[in-house]
């Protein structure tokens, strides 16, 4: 019994020799016969073809077959359920993925919920040895909001103007036209921010704050 690889199969073949003069051959030489293919990944073999080898034969392939894919197989499988459980990677690409956002945050930046709340959930990974944390920080009402993972939207606003600030100047709108300028997109978003923000009306965040306590009421001077 011989086995050749080819690609994914196995090929199987016979050796057989022919001594000089059988066949009116003037020297002895060896031939092969091919008897059939296996996948090379085949653990046993399959019953059509358990009647085309002998005991030796099966034997053989036992050993240089089958026994090897098991083998592969169930490497293969505890590959896959170490994988499935294990951290290193995850925190691999975690830190990858991180530093990719860090530089797309030049250009485009994010709340700070998104990440404290990656902070939070490096904070519950078990590690062989204590993680060293930075300077203290002095815990204030808004921090506490932002650790937690949870909206801070004054916080959001202020990005999100500073982003806008950013976007201006690097061009996203263009320059005003000499005239008509109030009718511009631009122009009529500021106004409508103008007056979400300190707008006259009543539902004003300038109001709302000033009727919380944070922010002062403007005295009107005669």
């Amino acid at each position: 019994m011989h086995i050749k690889r080819r690609g994914t199969r196995a090929l199987l073949y016979r050796s057989f020799w022919v001594p000089k003069g059988a066949a009116g051959n003037t020297h002895g030489y060896s031939t092969q016969t091919f008897v059939g293919s296996l996948s090379l990944d085949a653990e046993t073999l399959p019953p059509d073809f358990a009647s085309k080898f002998s005991e030796a034969e099966v034997s053989y392939l036992e050993n240089k077959l089958f026994q090897p894919a098991r083998l592969a197989a169930e490497q293969k499988r505890r590959a896959v359920e170490y994988r499935a459980t294990d951290p290193m990677w995850r925190l691999d690409e975690a830190a990858r993925l991180s530093l990719e956002a860090a530089v797309c945050s030049e250009r485009a930046v994010v709340p700070n919920t998104k990440v404290a709340a990656i902070h939070a959930a490096l904070a519950k990974v078990r590690t062989i040895t204590p993680v060293q944390s930075g300077p203290k920080t002095v815990v204030t009402p808004a921090l506490q909001i932002a650790e937690s993972g949870r909206s801070d939207p004054l916080r959001d606003a202020l990005i999100a103007i500073k982003a806008a600030r950013d976007a201006v100047m690097a061009g996203r709108y263009g320059t005003a036209p000499a005239e008509g300028v109030r009718n511009t997109h631009p122009y009529k978003l500021w106004t409508d921010i103008f007056e979400a923000i300190e707008g006259s009306a009543g539902n004003s965040l300038m109001r709302a704050l000033q009727a919380k306590g944070f922010v002062k009421t403007r005295e009107v001077r005669r």
